[in-house]
């Protein structure tokens, strides 16, 4: 998003979904049917070898007339150069899934994007509103969303907070920063709280919500010229800066590896005590460390926090791989399929429709559910 958009537009629509009834979101389409099945690829960076296998089984045996054969391309942050490469020497698959909203206008600059606009209406008509604004640029549907959305949060160390007197986590940066300079022992290289560095793409996402929450923006109003060049960007930015250099509650060295944010190994390892990330941090996370999960602190103009969501977009190909690609997203968007994506991605559901679906219950009751649904505060 970037591939973000602000919390509270989903939080309070999957609050409402509670509540939410189980009506269907139109028919997915029926199986072709052809002597010989047509085959096409899609390309990830979010899906791991055993999921493709699975999904790929699945659609398969729900659409006999197709073969989908999915492949994993490159992490998150290697994924876009890889497919602008493909798309300028016509190596491109039928169908993308990609982890950032804002991608898409980029392909579709290629002339090479089919847009949706109007072919999914049923599906697309029931996602939680914030989320299916987000896939519209200038009136265009440029994709569909995949379930296993998730926003960061705060971690905290149960065992830390006890030790330092500490009562409850900070409601605020503010307070945070308190925290962190009781929780950091220097002796032992024990910091309050983790602040990311390096060139790694999460950085700017994590700091974005600190930015939101002090009234600042990215962009200005006409989306013509950066805005984070102001007095709340420097206020935001601060807070992490007196962090590291002016209270020294935060590691001044790197935890990263690769290019890749590595917070949970300084979690993991009681380095520090205290890390904002998202709901793909349970999966990282030793089964013997005691911790809570909190809202995103808010800054002194409120709360903010920010979403990651995947994305499945169709490229032109053949009209045979084109109508199969297509019936694929369909596949993918579909109740009981969303639930399966939000299920092994440990995320939130993007429709009303999944929360239902058995795959979906397991999710609930996990300790961070109600924090990242937007239902705790």
């Amino acid at each position: 998003m970037k591939r973000s958009f602000r919390n509270k537009l989903v939080a309070s629509v999957v609050s409402a979904a509670t509540a939410a009834t189980t009506a269907g979101v139109g028919a997915v389409g029926q199986p072709a049917s052809a002597a010989t099945p047509v085959s096409f690829t899609y390309w990830t960076s979010g899906f791991k070898p055993a999921e493709i296998t699975t999904i790929d089984n699945t659609f398969d045996k729900a659409y006999p007339g197709y073969q989908a054969h999915g492949q994993y391309i490159s992490t998150s942050d290697e994924y876009l150069p890889k497919v602008i490469s493909a798309l300028k020497t016509g190596t491109y698959p039928t169908v993308l899934t990609d982890q950032n909203p804002s991608d898409l206008p980029l392909y579709a600059q290629s002339g090479k994007l089919v847009p949706l606009t109007g072919k999914l209406n049923g599906v697309t008509n029931s996602l939680y509103p914030g989320i299916e604004k987000s896939l519209f640029y200038r009136g265009q549907q440029l994709g569909m969303a995949l379930a296993g959305v998730g926003d960061i949060a705060l971690f905290y160390n149960k065992s830390d907070f006890k030790a330092a007197g500490i009562a409850a986590p900070p409601k605020t940066w503010a307070q945070l920063v308190q925290d962190a300079v009781k929780l950091t022992d220097p002796k032992a290289k024990r910091w309050g709280f983790y602040v990311p560095t390096g060139d790694a793409e999460w950085i700017s996402y994590d700091w974005e919500p600190v930015l939101w929450g002090d009234g600042g923006q990215l962009l200005n109003a006409n989306q013509t010229k950066a805005a984070f060049d102001s007095a709340a960007g420097i206020k935001a930015l601060s807070t992490w800066v007196n962090l590291v250099r002016k209270y020294k509650a935060a590691p001044a060295a790197s935890y990263a590896a690769d290019g890749n944010f590595d917070g949970p190994t300084a979690f993991s390892s009681n380095a520090v005590a205290m890390i904002t990330d998202g709901v793909w941090l349970e999966g990282e996370l030793p089964k013997n460390l005691s911790y809570g999960v909190a809202p995103y602190p808010a800054g002194t103009k409120g709360e903010s926090t920010n979403i990651g969501l995947g994305v499945v977009a169709l490229l032109k190909t053949t009209p045979a791989e084109d109508k199969a690609g297509l019936d694929f997203i369909k596949f993918l968007a579909s109740p009981k399929e969303g639930a399966y994506l939000a299920s092994v991605n440990g995320g939130l559901p993007s429709s009303p429709a999944q929360l239902p679906q058995p795959l979906m219950k397991k999710n609930e009751s996990a300790k961070w559910f109600n924090v990242f649904s937007g239902l705790e505060k």
